[in-house]
């Protein structure tokens, strides 16, 4: 199959040697390598021409989860799409290979996405999201799956996912506008098209943050933006409140588990502030568009927003 791999930058430059050498040791590369750059202000651009890449710049006013990486399939004809993001590096010279290998041997599954491992430098609340999310073995879900899963069903995550390029056609591409979670968008649209998605356990990168309360509020309010203006999938797929909750239990155990319970008020502390951020986003509505725009992780998603049913600045 034709390959490409697929790559967002901005001010990259920090990222690129990492990443770029989990890249070129894998045993199955890519046909084609393409970048495309929001105009990183660093030595990005600089850096990437040592690599066997095509680039193309963007302005960072338009920049958008779902719009760009629309464009890149525009951009380069391919069987199967990998996309991943800058600040992660594959952690088995196999990934790519282990990624798509299930794709080829079975027509119906229109993605797969890759295990994340915390990084040396994550805390106990980000390593125990990677143990929480991200378990050992392989998983293959359905449409039918929804009402043992949930929201969980078409779980995804644009880090490192491939997508078959019929599929992707079929549900009509990426939006061409969306705040946050293009990945889980399209994966839920191919559930129900009758496509599986699949987890390959055994295709890893090192991917985490530790965010601080103001960063986890403003990526809840997007999350939560983005539930309500895609409300079908919380119809479609049931609450994510039944979810959340499993996540604080799981917390809590992998904590005192690991003897890290010192880190339970923070944990407990976060989980409110994330539930308050989801909750505002959820209503956004009475959110002025001023404040949306300063709470947005994609702060160029509210450049062009019209008014949705809220109040007008």
């Amino acid at each position: 199959m034709d390959v490409a791999l697929i790559i967002p930058t901005l001010n990259a430059e920090k990222d690129i040697p990492a990443l770029f050498k989990s890249i070129m040791r894998q045993t199955l590369q890519p046909q084609h390598i393409l970048i495309i750059d929001s105009t990183s202000t660093d030595n990005t651009q600089k850096f990437l021409s040592r690599y066997p890449v095509n680039i193309h710049t963007i302005p960072q006013t338009e920049f958008d989860h779902g719009g760009t990486r629309r464009l890149a399939t525009e951009l380069v004809d391919a069987d199967i799409y990998i996309f991943m993001t800058q600040d992660v590096i594959l952690a088995n010279q196999d990934a790519f290979e282990n990624l798509i290998k299930a794709m080829c041997n079975n027509e119906k599954i229109g993605c797969a996405y890759g295990r994340q491992l915390p990084k040396k430098e994550a805390n106990p609340l980000s390593a125990h999201g990677r143990v929480f999310n991200y378990p050992e073995t392989n998983a293959l879900r359905y449409y039918e799956d929804r009402a043992q899963y949930g929201i969980k069903t078409f779980f995804n995550s644009n880090n490192l996912a491939a997508y078959r390029q019929s599929a992707l056609r079929a549900v009509g591409g990426f939006p061409s506008k969306l705040i946050t979670a293009e990945d889980a968008y399209v994966a839920a649209k191919m559930l129900q098209e009758g496509y599986g998605i699949y987890y390959a356990a055994n295709a890893m990168i090192y991917h985490s943050h530790n965010l601080s309360l103001v960063q986890e509020f403003h990526r809840y309010f997007s999350v939560g933006v983005f539930h309500r203006r895609e409300n079908w999938l919380i119809k479609e797929f049931s609450s994510a409140n039944s979810e959340g909750l499993r996540y604080v239990r799981s917390e809590i155990e992998f904590l005192i588990k690991r003897k890290k319970i010192y880190w339970i008020p923070l944990s407990l502390l976060t989980t409110a502030v994330k539930y308050l951020a989801y909750q505002i986003g959820l209503h956004e509505h009475w959110v002025p568009l001023l404040i949306k725009k300063r709470w947005g992780v994609n702060k160029t998603f509210w450049l062009s927003d019209t008014v949705y049913g809220g109040i007008q600045e």
